[in-house]
């Protein structure tokens, strides 16, 4: 039995197409389907029901499915410990991150990574959470940042560093006077969010109230601070976001009355055989975001 015809059936499940299905596994659809048709005369049993050009999973097809997973992702890890035991490098290293961190830390997770993995490749892939879990558990991700905490027994999790947000507002913006406001504040503003946001921040207790009448424009956290500089709408932002972005288009405001922050966390299988050199190359990123955030918080 070939681990190769495992991964077919797979993908066949992801996609549910057979076209789609050959195109991710680079080979043509008249090739996955005989592997597939070969696989389950080894096994004995049908792995899908065919009607036409259609086709369904079968009882025991949805039955093996989890055992298949599981097999690929230990045939991973295997291969994975040989490479480490010979000493040879792990190759490229992929690493999954949520498009509200995105090119915020892009520079120190590059020049971490430099000193700490000097013979491997960095791949980064920007992906929402649910994504970037699935992709870490099957083994297609080495590392995960996103915002947590996840409190996931698959994963081993280490916090890297934790921001506080501030508003940001339109130099025209009446708030523009303001270096400090309450959250109270904002309930005669136009307050935006990207769709993530809400589930992100910390707010204390009693606090809560003033996401509702907040507006989910967009994911993407550059959208909102266009979207700020040439409107009357306001919004929260990491601090991270705003070094080396003071325009002087837009007006940052610290909030005083409120802990408002998230924290970010670097995630990597349980049972990962790198998670001491992985949780080192945390530790660094970690130390020079520290550093970055540090000055700022002086200046509050």
């Amino acid at each position: 039995m070939r681990t190769q015809d495992l991964e077919y059936f797979v993908s066949l499940v992801q996609h549910m197409n057979f076209q789609k299905a050959a195109e991710a596994c680079d080979v043509s659809q008249p090739t996955l389907s005989i592997q597939i048709k070969k696989l389950e005369e080894e096994l004995g049993i049908p792995l899908l029901h065919r009607k036409g050009k259609g086709f369904s999973l079968s009882p025991t097809g949805l039955h093996l499915l989890p055992v298949i997973e599981n097999i690929l992702r230990e045939v991973h890890n295997l291969q994975e410990m040989a490479r480490w035991l010979r000493f040879q490098p792990v190759g490229v290293i992929n690493i999954g991150i949520t498009p509200t961190l995105g090119s915020y830390i892009h520079d120190d997770l590059f020049s971490v990574f430099k000193e700490k993995f000097p013979d491997n490749e960095i791949k980064l892939h920007e992906v929402n959470e649910d994504n970037l879990l699935s992709m870490l558990d099957k083994g297609q991700l080495q590392l995960g940042l996103l915002i947590g905490p996840i409190d996931n027994d698959r994963f081993f999790e280490a916090q890297l560093y934790e921001e506080q947000f501030v508003l940001g507002v339109n130099i025209s913006h009446p708030l523009s006077s303001y270096e400090a406001i309450e959250l109270k504040d904002l309930k005669k503003h136009k307050l935006i969010m990207t769709k993530s946001m809400p589930e992100h921040l910390q707010l204390e207790p009693g606090s809560e109230e003033i996401l509702n009448h907040a507006r989910s424009i967009s994911n993407d956290l550059e959208t909102i601070r266009y979207m700020v500089r040439n409107s009357d709408n306001v919004s929260f932002f990491p601090k991270l976001s705003t070094l080396g972005n003071e325009q002087s288009s837009i007006k940052y405001i610290n909030i005083k009355d409120n802990n408002l922050s998230r924290k970010v966390f670097l995630m990597m299988r349980t049972g990962d055989i790198m998670k001491e050199k992985y949780y080192s190359f945390g530790n660094d990123v970690a130390g020079r975001i520290s550093a970055r955030l540090r000055p700022v918080r002086q200046g509050v």
